[in-house]
């Protein structure tokens, strides 16, 4: 009787929270913003590059999420679902993609690895996450687009440049012989262009036209190399709710 009275007891004790690390190890391209790790909504710290963090996740917990910061505000958001209440130990390592980071979860000997490249966040930093107003028309959507290309572009990260175009957009530079047609050959150009260390672009004058669901952002653009601007134009198009560019022109400087 002693010992059914003791298993009854244990069952009824409360799920112990899950440990949790997730690592950040340091990419080929610098990335300096941080990332913010959610627990049921909630902002519970930040993760720069090189880092890890090891934090108690409630057992009822069902998804993982991070975001990452837009460069006018807001965040773009990866989850992955992960059984937290069968697992009283996880390890996460995330890394950048198109859009915000992928999530991985790994074993020990797999973890081992991400470990050696990282080092504990700092104990006590704040964490300074607030999320800007949401970007609610056209004109601002276009705007926030275009500033996301120059910033994706000075990151020297082509697959978060590739990811702001349709896949059947079409880029043409003055610089070369024939335009580059589809993500393909877009995702290539860029590679190409990062491999010039110091290049960096920077946006001049600058007008936008509304036409619908189409939009022309125009104007010049100054690379750190060249000590005159030249002329870019990115028509964009309302897909599935999101601004993407389908046509490209850059012209050199002169």
């Amino acid at each position: 009787m002693r010992r059914a009275a003791g298993v009854l007891l244990l069952a009824a004790l409360p799920a112990l929270a899950a440990e949790v690390t997730v690592m950040r190890p340091k990419g080929l391209i610098a990335q300096d913003w941080p990332y913010y790790i959610l627990v049921d909504g909630r902002p519970v710290t930040d993760l720069r590059a090189g880092e890890r963090v090891t934090l108690q996740v409630p057992p009822e917990t069902q998804e993982l999420v991070v975001h990452c910061p837009r460069s006018l505000g807001g965040y773009e958001e990866s989850r992955v679902r992960y059984d937290f209440r069968a697992n009283a130990t996880a390890r996460f390592v995330i890394s950048a993609a198109p859009t915000c980071v992928r999530i991985e979860a790994l074993d020990a000997r797999e973890a081992a690895s991400a470990m050696r490249q990282t080092t504990p966040r700092l104990a006590g930093r704040p964490v300074e996450y607030a999320a800007a107003a949401a970007v609610v028309g056209p004109l601002e959507a276009v705007t926030a687009t275009t500033a996301a290309w120059i910033d994706a572009y000075n990151s020297r990260d082509p697959a978060r440049i590739t990811a702001l175009y349709d896949a059947e957009a079409v880029l043409s530079d003055s610089g070369e012989p024939q335009p580059r047609v589809g993500a393909g050959a877009i995702d290539d150009y860029y590679k190409q262009a990062m491999k010039r260390a110091t290049q960096r672009v920077s946006l001049g004058e600058r007008h936008v036209r509304l036409l619908g669901d189409t939009a022309i952002d125009h104007g010049t653009l100054t690379y750190a190399d060249s000590a005159s601007p030249g002329r870019y134009s990115l028509t964009y198009q309302k897909r599935g709710g999101k601004w993407l560019i389908v046509d490209q022109h850059s012209s050199s400087p002169r």
